[in-house]
């Protein structure tokens, strides 16, 4: 007998509780629309252009998300891309991971690269050997072999992938050698150097245990066939890979202490917690209480997110984290976190104060905005280069929408922009000023990138079951910015989580060098400020990850720099 279940149901209440709208702390509820209190950015505001052009840029991706009236969770996941620069030649190409059929032959979907060209994106996929077939997830580029050329890790419905750049135009699978092709179900991945022995190693978010035969009969509030939620399936321990230097991996998850705990896992960014020189990492979990993985220099880690006060909210709740996004946005020094939740819940924002983390959530204005919209992808992006980062979500519904515009497309939602007020709170753009934000899709991941070369941070949207959107930053003001790379020469390779110091005129700007954050997706690694109406650069200070100090001056304004250790 088949019993009744929500979509992302209320799982810690009875469910008429939920459907009737009490308000109950936890309640992973529907995704409904109700009357939204959310604060609009005021008119006068400086507003951000975009502009959608993905067909003109020759960008041809469908992501097909194998549903075919089974409701089968792997089908909601989906799908991520990134901006990367495979060829090496200064501009950036776009990588996207198809999906495909849970439990039959995908053979003919697969991955798709396209080559940047001018501005023009040509599809280089099966001469570069990078179509990789499956049921894709996200995906994490890094230069993990220390040869000068960015390779790219493939998460799916397992096996995962290991593609490695070879240095003439294509990439070779080196999966089985390398040792990472887990099956477990793969979503968010991030490269990361955990002992400071100068290789990069790897950290895999692993969502849930699922086979076709764990599926069974769920319903929607309103009595529609629905996807089950994830606590209908049994959690999966993370995964852990320590970089030999040989072309091969040591799976460290159960000796490094990952593997100890199991839960419903999304996102992924590995940062400094407590700036003690060992990068850490943060991971969302799906209505369980997040990880905050601290790395004790030993090759362990130890679980202390109760602890530092990033595991739940300031309710005591655990929320359904997807994305998540790190940034110094108060300037202390020590990175803040944000991650995204299901609608009729909020936003999560950790302000981190000497490694132990505080909810400001309402104070920065999140507890009202994501009402009506389900956030997955998030960015913290200076679109505007005013030194000032917006907050961009990508949305994409869960849960069958009774309210949805189109009852076609039930899960689809609108993108959000927010803009920091002089109060220091985060309030909504209108996005009716904005065409290319009115689009209505089921957004996954939000990679940035300056694909252009012109200065701004273009924007690459992935949508589950539709084309993505490649939005051009067209924002026209006279603000100043600088973007750096930052090159270890002895390791070939760009130099991830050295921290960056920026001083221009009076103020201070700070950023860490990293390409995996939000969901799914891989950034950019250049190092972006915008530095607004400052005249000149003081000076750059750079702590390597090594924990070696170096201070550059004399650099140009509105150009492109490249920083290297020890020159």
């Amino acid at each position: 007998m088949q019993s009744y279940r929500m979509s992302y149901p209320c799982a810690c209440v009875p469910v008429l509780l939920c459907i009737a709208g009490f308000g109950i702390p936890g309640c992973r509820s529907q995704d409904t629309q109700p009357a939204s209190n959310t604060a609009i950015a005021e008119p006068s505001a400086p507003i951000v252009s975009l502009r959608d052009v993905t067909a003109e840029s020759g960008i041809t991706f469908l992501h097909e998300r194998g549903a075919k009236g089974d409701y089968l969770l792997p089908e909601l996941i989906g799908s991520g891309g990134a901006f990367l620069d495979f060829d090496s030649d200064g501009d950036l190409d776009i990588y996207l991971v198809q999906g495909g059929e849970p439990d039959g032959d995908n053979d003919r979907y697969r991955n798709r690269l396209y080559r940047n060209d001018d501005g023009r994106f040509v599809d280089v996929s099966a001469m570069a050997r990078a179509d990789v077939p499956g049921v894709g997830m996200g995906c994490a580029v890094a230069d993990y072999d220390n040869d000068g050329d960015c390779d790219i890790f493939v998460t799916r419905l397992g096996p995962n992938v290991l593609l490695r750049n070879n240095g003439s135009g294509a990439f070779d699978d080196v999966t089985d050698v390398a040792g990472v092709g887990d099956a477990g179900f793969g979503v968010s991945s991030a490269f990361f150097d955990y002992d400071r022995d100068g290789l990069l190693d790897l950290y895999v978010v692993n969502y849930v245990r699922w086979s076709r035969a764990l599926e069974h009969t769920c319903y929607s509030p309103d009595g529609l066939r629905d996807y089950c939620a994830p606590g209908e399936y049994p959690s999966a321990a993370d995964k852990l890979y320590h970089n030999l230097g040989d072309g091969r991996f040591e799976d460290v998850s159960e000796s490094s202490g990952i593997a100890s705990i199991a839960r419903d896992g999304l996102g992924v960014v590995c940062t400094d917690v407590d700036n003690d020189g060992w990068i850490d990492v943060y991971v969302a979990n799906d209505q369980m209480p997040a990880f905050c993985w601290i790395n004790k220099g030993n090759g362990t880690f130890v679980e202390d997110a109760q602890l530092r006060g990033c595991a739940v909210n300031e309710n005591g709740v655990a929320i359904a984290g997807m994305g998540v996004a790190v940034e110094d946005i108060d300037g202390n020094g020590f990175e803040n976190l944000l991650i995204t939740n299901i609608a009729m819940q909020t936003h999560l924002f950790f302000v981190n104060s000497g490694g132990y983390f505080e909810d400001r959530t309402r104070r920065f204005g999140l507890s009202g905005w994501n009402v009506l919209e389900t956030g997955f992808g998030v960015a913290w992006v200076d679109l505007e280069n005013d030194g000032v980062p917006e907050l961009f979500v990508a949305n994409g519904a869960v849960g069958r929408n009774a309210s949805a515009p189109d009852s076609k497309r039930p899960y689809a939602q609108h993108n959000q922009l927010a803009r920091k007020s002089d109060a220091g709170r985060y309030e909504l753009v209108d996005s009716s000023s904005i065409p290319a934000m009115q689009s209505n899709e089921v957004s996954r991941s939000v990679v940035q990138g300056d694909y252009d070369n012109d200065g701004d941070v273009d924007l690459l949207i992935t949508n589950n079951g539709a084309a993505p959107q490649l939005l051009r930053n067209d924002t026209v003001n006279d603000h100043h910015w600088v973007t750096l790379t930052l090159r270890d020469d002895a390791l070939h390779r760009d130099a991830l989580n050295a921290r960056v110091e920026l001083v221009a005129g009076d103020r201070t700007y700070r950023k860490v060098v990293r390409a995996q954050s939000g969901y799914l997706g891989s950034n950019d690694p250049r190092v972006h400020f915008g530095i607004g109406d400052a005249t000149r650069i003081e000076r750059i200070n750079v702590i390597w990850p090594d924990g070696s100090e170096q201070t550059f001056t004399g650099l140009e304004m509105d150009r492109r720099h490249v920083l290297r250790k020890g020159k």
